[in-house]
């Protein structure tokens, strides 16, 4: 009976099998993958849903269909779409870092992506009830009858679907991060380019953010020093914009 052969490698000795085995060949590579292409991470785009005010966020101009759809979690029936309509989706805002900085724009996507997964996973039970701008006229004689009978704090509760639909509208809360990240906040921020012993001053980088409406910005309580604002090239909205009047022609000199 002819039995299988065996690997010339097991015929070894044990000590050269162990060298073979845990033995290191080939050049070994500097740094950690491959480098990113070059000004990757310098312009970070804000996408919103005009009608749901969902919120992604892109290192392209264009979104993804695939990868950028990841970003949308569940909160419910009918709360994130089979897929990304173009008519429906556009950016609202576009932070743009210095030439040669794109590090730092990464390490702010990260922490705004972080923000945003922050605020939909991880809400309190005071987001249960509705808002005052919520209140449907059931609501309204609901409160109205429960003042009269002396309970003044009543508060309608959302029902699950109003709660995904509050979940999905993150464009509030997103300026808002934009704003905070910008400044600084948070441990590890590369946009802190030096700070004193002490940490009450920060040298942070300049950074521009362009916005297809300007009074979204007015989210944000405040903005650092080192944001400037400005406008797309074809922006949405503008509140400020000065009326054009016509000018008056002076009149011609009557010939005598």
């Amino acid at each position: 009976m002819n039995t299988a052969p065996t690997s010339r490698l097991g015929q070894l000795p044990s000590y050269v099998r162990i060298w073979v085995r845990h033995g290191h060949f080939g050049k070994k590579k500097d740094g950690r993958g491959f480098p990113p292409p070059e000004g990757h991470g310098e312009d970070i785009w804000v996408f919103g849903h005009r009608r749901t005010n969902q919120i992604i966020y892109s290192f392209d101009k264009t979104l993804n269909g695939f990868h950028d759809l990841k970003q949308l979690p569940f909160n419910g029936k009918k709360t994130k779409p089979a897929k990304l309509r173009k008519d429906y989706w556009s950016p609202f805002a576009h932070i743009s870092f210095p030439a040669g900085q794109g590090s730092i724009g990464r390490s702010v996507f990260q922490k705004l992506r972080e923000l945003k997964h922050l605020h939909e996973v991880a809400w309190d039970d005071d987001f249960r009830y509705k808002n005052p701008e919520e209140f449907s006229e059931a609501d309204r004689k609901r409160v109205a009858q429960q003042k009269e009978k002396g309970n003044m704090n009543h508060r309608p509760i959302r029902t699950r679907e109003e709660r995904g639909v509050a979940l999905n509208a993150q464009k509030p809360n997103s300026i808002a991060d934009i704003a905070s990240v910008l400044s600084g906040a948070g441990r590890g921020n590369k946009i802190v380019l030096s700070e004193d012993a002490e940490g009450a001053e920060k040298k942070l980088l300049d950074v521009k953010v362009s916005w297809a409406n300007d009074q979204d910005r007015e989210y944000a309580q405040k903005w650092s020093e080192n944001v400037t604002h400005g406008l797309f090239e074809k922006p949405s909205y503008i509140s400020n914009e000065p009326e054009k009047k016509e000018e008056e022609k002076a009149p011609e000199p009557v010939a005598e």
